[in-house]
């Protein structure tokens, strides 16, 4: 998608913050629009039709972990970038964990944060073709990549992010064959973007987490030793 095609929302309390980045992102072809919280989120979203959220963790009500969680429990909503002045791993990992498609962290620069919506919106846009109406049977787990969905052997609805979908479709398409790292990139057309190529270990060790897989012993992702990984179980396509 060009830039000139996507609307950005930024979600920050912080008005200079929200003036400076739309001005940016007006200057680089976006559409930006603007939200100081939760509640204002969700009206410009119920308005306008909007291809990716900057969301600041620190908001007043509902922080932006709380409202990640809210977004993801609709798949029709767009993928999201988390803005943190947070330098620690973990509230890196909860904010993925929830859903988040990538982060970054305050102050950051304007090259950066271009890049990092560049990433993600082609990601998302250039993600490999799913058949709608393709679901995946692997060892009692259901997987509906249209929906972004897990569906844990007891029935429970586990929602997936974009970088997790695209990542377990391509190890149900490709079950019981080592894949390298450059192969599961290629596989998820990934290449292109930088949060994704730094981290493809950590969307593993997520989807293993959420697959119940034990990271110690794990049996349904393993790691296959000097290539990358390996989806052990036989998988049904329905």
């Amino acid at each position: 998608m060009s830039a000139s095609k996507a609307c950005v929302l930024v979600v920050d309390d912080d008005s200079d913050i929200r003036s400076l980045v739309s001005a940016l992102l007006t200057a680089e072809g976006y559409t930006a629009l603007s939200a100081g919280d939760g509640d204002g989120m969700f009206s410009r979203i119920a308005q306008t039709r909007v291809d990716l959220i900057l969301l600041d963790v620190m908001l007043p009500g509902r922080d932006g972990f709380e409202l990640c969680r809210q977004l993801r429990a609709d798949n029709e909503m767009p993928p999201v970038i988390m803005l943190t002045a947070k330098d620690e791993e973990i509230d890196r990992v909860v904010g993925l964990e929830l859903g988040a498609d990538d982060y970054i962290i305050k102050p950051f620069s304007s090259r950066e944060l271009l890049a990092r919506i560049k990433a993600v919106l082609r990601r998302v846009h250039q993600s490999p073709p799913r058949d709608k109406h393709n679901q995946f049977r692997f060892a009692g787990w259901r997987f509906n990549p249209a929906q972004m969905e897990l569906y844990s052997p007891d029935a429970t609805a586990i929602p997936l992010s974009t970088s997790e979908t695209e990542l377990l479709l391509a190890f149900v398409q490709n079950p019981q064959v080592p894949l390298s790292r450059d192969r599961l990139l290629d596989l998820t057309k990934g290449r292109n973007s930088y949060p994704f190529d730094r981290s493809i270990d950590s969307h593993v060790s997520r989807l293993r987490r959420k697959l119940g897989d034990n990271a110690k012993k794990p049996e349904i992702i393993k790691t296959a030793w000097g290539t990358g990984y390996i989806f052990t179980y036989p998988v049904e396509t329905m």
